[in-house]
């Protein structure tokens, strides 16, 4: 089966609008439709087989992302999963985020008896993170891993070196917009916590996402993983939603996740220089490193005009947004390319 037969709407639009929403594929569609059938027929069993299966499922879902499985958690999602990050933060932390980020990731923040620190997000971004961690002390720095507007990708080189800079910073990582887009290795990168939904790029349907935990956020927070995955599964957990995810996550592995990764940066990259070449690319998109996320700067109308011809895609803040996942191909890079051209440079 090819992709564009296991992903029906693949068949009725050019979709590049994974950053919103993932495809279903025709593959998890069958698994849902037939799991809920053991809820329909088994009654009780549903919920106890899935209790049973809970530790296997984390299992996945580390073996996945490189994180300890005893500090991994399934959640329903990431705006659920980040305020039980922060809900272990002391009262009256410093927190150093960013103001336009993610909305849910800010509201997060923002309700919480921390000290805040914003930062806009421009082009010298990182220059004004060193500067504000130079000059206060701080507990956490929060942050989407890629920008939900416009596809700013964090340098993890440049995340390490502020974490042997500051040892005791908790470095928190909304990884929504990086995980099924790209590889990842929790323990081995620079983070502390990171959050996730499953929805967007790891396609596995609504009602699903995870945490990943440090040794070092336990330390830091005084707190036991007892407490906390108590505190996760206080009350039932959706049960469909995380076989979901790691049917999804099967299925990633199953298709050769590395190659898909590198498809997904090949075209991404075609799409980025044609931009480049085009004229209407944001200066960001130039640098190193990049994500699967391609925005350009323009009006909103344009984006009803590619509507007409079939694209999907959002427009976000100021930008109209493209996101490339490894169901597209060459054909609708260029197909996109060209209308842009007519319609940019009309």
């Amino acid at each position: 089966m090819t992709f564009q037969d296991d992903f029906p709407a693949l068949k009725t639009c050019t979709y590049f609008n994974t950053a919103y929403v993932g495809l279903m594929s025709q593959s998890l569609f069958d698994f849902r439709t037939g799991y809920e059938k053991n809820h329909l027929l088994n009654a009780d069993q549903y919920k106890i087989d899935a209790y049973d299966r809970l530790d296997q499922t984390h299992q996945s879902i580390s073996s996945f992302i490189g994180s300890k499985k005893g500090q991994t958690y399934f959640v329903s999602n990431f705006s659920v999963g980040i305020r039980f990050v922060l809900d272990s933060l002391f009262d009256g932390s410093n927190v150093l985020y960013l103001k336009d980020d993610y909305h849910s990731l800010v509201d997060a923040i923002e309700e919480r008896d921390f000290n805040h620190f914003s930062l806009l997000i421009d082009e010298q971004l990182e220059d004004k993170i060193e500067l504000a961690l130079s000059q206060n002390s701080f507990h956490a720095f929060v942050f989407s891993i890629v920008q939900f507007t416009h596809g700013f990708k964090f340098d993890f080189d440049f995340l390490m070196q502020l974490k042997e800079k500051y040892p005791q910073l908790l470095i928190i990582g909304d990884a929504t917009q990086h995980i099924g887009a790209d590889l990842f290795d929790f323990n081995s990168s620079p983070f502390d916590a990171v959050v996730c939904s499953g929805y967007k790029w790891l396609l596995a349907g609504f009602g699903n996402g995870f945490i990943a935990l440090s040794d070092q956020f336990f330390e830091e927070t005084k707190s036991s993983r007892e407490d906390f995955q108590h505190k996760v599964f206080s009350g039932h957990f959706n049960i469909l939603g995380a076989a979901s995810l790691v049917f999804a996550l099967d299925y990633l592995k199953a298709n050769n996740f590395e190659k898909l990764v590198q498809k997904n940066k090949f075209l991404s990259e075609k799409l980025r220089d044609e931009l480049i070449k085009i004229g209407c690319i944001p200066e960001f998109h130039k640098r190193k490193p990049q994500s699967t996320i391609v925005s350009i700067l323009t009006e909103e109308a344009v984006l009803k005009q590619l509507e007409e011809q079939g694209i999907r895609s959002s427009f976000r803040g100021k930008y109209l947004r493209f996101s490339i996942h490894f169901y597209n191909t060459i054909q609708e890079i260029q197909k996109l390319t060209c209308l842009i051209k007519q319609l940019i440079l009309v």
